[in-house]
């Protein structure tokens, strides 16, 4: 009896033994194969992590160059626009400088800009330019410079104040036939006289100038 008893404990000894055995085993496998997933996350996640940077470095890059090339081109823009700034203000100084009579403007505008203040001067003018406008409907007219050009102000001043009639030549209403009908018509010899500065233009040669005068300032 004692020696069945004896070995029934030993069999169940070696039966427990067995089973821890394979309750190690599974225990190491399971240890195993969580050690390999999170040795296989931490491989993944540093190489995340590396490729982060590198693309990381790489935007920045990208980002610098194109702040770059933005602020390069917002330059360049803004340097080209005063250089044509300056270049359309430069021809058309130079242009105007070469006109004696200019682009028509709008009369009362001109008046405000002109004649600008609160003294009896300025008020008068602004009155003046006013009456023209409603009495006379005049909207436009053309600034004349370089020549004594008072003389045909106090003319057309007295012309609209007092209401003379206009002479008969200057209902023509093509004006590039003006020269030839002044001279052949009213006998105004004084036209081949007329002189344009240094540019020779003398005796029937101005007829000529004159209408090329005359094309512009219709033109225009």
């Amino acid at each position: 009896m004692q020696r069945q008893h004896d070995r029934k404990a030993s069999k169940n000894r070696d039966q427990f033994t067995e089973q821890e055995k394979r309750s190690r085993i599974n225990h190491s496998k399971r240890s195993v194969g969580r050690h390999e997933v999170w040795s296989w996350t931490r491989a993944t996640k540093e190489s995340l992590c590396l490729m982060w940077q590198k693309v990381k470095v790489q935007l920045m890059l990208g980002m610098s160059f194109l702040a770059a090339v933005f602020w390069y081109c917002r330059r360049l823009y803004s340097f080209l626009a005063q250089l044509l700034k300056w270049w359309s203000n430069y021809l058309q100084t130079k242009l105007i400088r070469n006109l004696s009579v200019l682009t028509e403007v709008d009369l009362l505008g001109y008046s405000a800009r002109e004649w600008k203040g609160e003294t009896k001067q300025a008020k008068h003018m602004r009155e003046a330019y006013e009456e023209l406008f409603s009495s006379c409907h005049i909207k436009y007219l053309r600034q004349v410079r370089r020549d004594n050009y008072s003389a045909v102000r106090a003319v057309l001043f007295q012309i609209f104040s007092q209401g003379i009639p206009f002479p008969s030549w200057m209902k023509e209403r093509d004006i590039l036939k003006l020269p030839e009908k002044l001279l052949y018509s009213q006998g105004c010899n004084w036209i081949q006289q007329y002189s344009f500065g240094p540019e020779r233009y003398t005796g029937p040669n101005a007829f000529g100038k004159l209408r090329k005068c005359m094309e512009a300032l219709k033109t225009n």
